[in-house]
């Protein structure tokens, strides 16, 4: 297992660098058209955008140096990035992206299914259901594995401090840490035995989930069931809870550890009758759902009749919380950092509520329109709009409320954003766009329109713009020229003046 990840972990380790410059398979993609490219970055009489989509296709940027191309659109795509990175695609086969500033590299195939992603910390792969493994440092620079093969039949890892190395081949048998909720999950032909271990408790299940004792590594906790007739989870000291013929009778202590507030006992006869009882908690439930009333003095009030229909909390220490709501109609909940309304629920939402680092709106008429917007601790704020499934528009601004990246799409029929999109617009958006724009940079911004049928970039000073075998268009600071059918110049402006010059004359 060691040998599997060590050899490919060394190898990104040690050659990440050179493996970037001369293996590079978009590079080799772009080489492969030398004799074109190099007679277009060499001859002015070229332009530096050619157009014979669905074909061929490249943009240069000022230097001559290639941006992007496409080959028989949309199946071959390569683009080159500000920060050295650069995305090569065989849509909807294969990508490979880079990132330098992370030494990663990223391929994928058949989005999502497959995926292998190298950076100076780990490796990761997968082929789902087939095969997934990752291979990382953890916060102490100790190497961590975990893998699993034909999902969810075999599992596996191992760390280098020894203190996890594991097996499973599910139904037949398992010892998996942090599975689930669990810190450990032991089975032998699921469910006829199964063991867990969570926060210092460990439980044997037999024909899970129905017999189950314990043999807890902390305390005096005793806890066995005989589902569903009876259970108890006596933690001595700690609580006291017990059930027969669940899930009608049941009764319990809790806070018994507590040195400043009273026990609360439990009772109840479900549905017919349930009660809590001490000195600061009384609750009552009658014929539930139809209703249920707990209060805890000081701390919170629940109320709810005929639920799901009515429900009222109240919880003054937990950050002043009120929450209510006539379901489906009417709900509201409001905090120190909340304040959420909703309407035919769960179409339509109104939501304010901060987090540490980032402070968020939303407004949402589900499936067909939702607004983010999020201002974070940096001072940036980004604002998300999508009419689903027309168009949709993101736009990331600086403290100054300058935009500094962004995109939109006309049509956008993916009912995703952020991460969970990652990678389907890049595979699979050619098969939907109408129109797409980017922007890269504060001063890098493209459109095209039905994949190449017209297309635009401006970088600072300077923009191309073509049609298929029509024309292209190129101006920069020393002026501007239109090609009919790519080839015959006609210049459109001459060179840009200065402002100094400007106010002379």
């Amino acid at each position: 297992m060691t040998r599997l990840g060590g050899p490919l972990r060394a190898k990104t380790a040690r050659t990440q660098g050179d493996d970037d410059a001369r293996c590079s398979l978009s590079s080799r993609v772009a080489r492969s058209c030398t004799p074109l490219l190099l007679l277009l970055g060499s001859c002015s009489l070229m332009p530096r955008e050619l157009n014979l989509t669905p074909l061929w296709f490249h943009r240069l940027d000022e230097h001559g140096e290639l941006l992007e191309a496409d080959a028989l659109w949309p199946i071959v795509h390569y683009e080159r990035h500000g920060n050295g990175a650069d995305d090569f695609r065989i849509r909807p086969l294969y990508r490979r992206v880079t990132d330098p500033p992370q030494q990663a590299v990223e391929h994928q195939f058949l989005w999502p299914l497959g995926r292998v992603r190298t950076d100076a910390t780990e490796t990761y792969q997968r082929l789902w259901p087939l095969w997934s493994w990752r291979d990382r440092e953890d916060e102490n620079g100790k190497r961590d594995i975990d893998w699993y093969a034909i999902f969810p039949l075999l599992w596996g890892g191992w760390h280098e401090d020894g203190l996890e190395n594991y097996f499973a081949f599910l139904p037949f048998y398992a010892d998996i840490p942090q599975f689930v909720t669990y810190d450990r999950f032991q089975s032998i032909l699921f469910p006829l035995y199964v063991r867990v271990d969570k926060e210092g408790h460990r439980h044997t299940l037999l024909l899970w989930p129905f017999i189950g004792f314990s043999d807890c590594a902390e305390g005096m906790h005793h806890w066995f069931r005989v589902f569903p007739f009876y259970g108890h989870d006596i933690d001595e000291g700690r609580h006291d809870r017990r059930f027969a013929l669940w899930p009608f009778f049941g009764w319990g202590i809790e806070n018994e550890d507590s040195a400043v507030r009273e026990p609360v006992r439990s009772f109840w006869f479900w549905p017919i009758f349930g009660r809590k009882w001490s000195r600061e908690v009384s609750g009552v439930s009658v014929l539930w759902p139809l209703f249920e009333r707990v209060e805890d003095e000081g701390r919170f009030t629940r109320v709810n009749v005929l639920w799901p229909l009515f429900h009222w909390y109240e919880a003054p220490y937990d950050q002043n919380l009120r929450q209510w709501w006539l379901w489906p109609f009417l709900g509201h909940a409001h905090s120190d950092d909340q304040d959420n309304w909703s309407f035919l629920w769960p179409l339509i939402w109104w939501r304010t509520y901060d987090d540490p680092e980032v402070k968020t709106d939303q407004e949402w008429a589900l499936p067909f329109f939702w607004h983010v917007r999020q201002r974070f601790d940096t001072e940036q704020a980004e604002d998300h709009l999508k009419l689903w499934p027309f168009a949709h528009r993101t736009t990331l601004r600086d403290e100054d409320g300058s935009s500094i990246r962004g995109e939109w799409s006309v049509l956008s029929p993916i009912p995703w954003r952020d991460g969970n999109a990652y990678g389907v617009e890049e595979a699979y958006g050619f098969l939907w766009q109408v129109a797409n724009g980017r922007q890269r940079a504060p001063e890098d911004q493209s459109i095209d329109v039905l994949g190449r049928a017209f297309t635009k970039r401006s970088r600072g000073e300077s923009t191309t713009a073509s049609m298929p075998f029509l024309f292209s268009y190129e101006s920069d600071s020393s002026g501007a020229q239109l090609r009919l059918f790519h080839l015959l110049p006609i210049q459109v402006a001459g060179p840009s003046r200065p402002a100094d010059a400007e106010a002379s004359r």
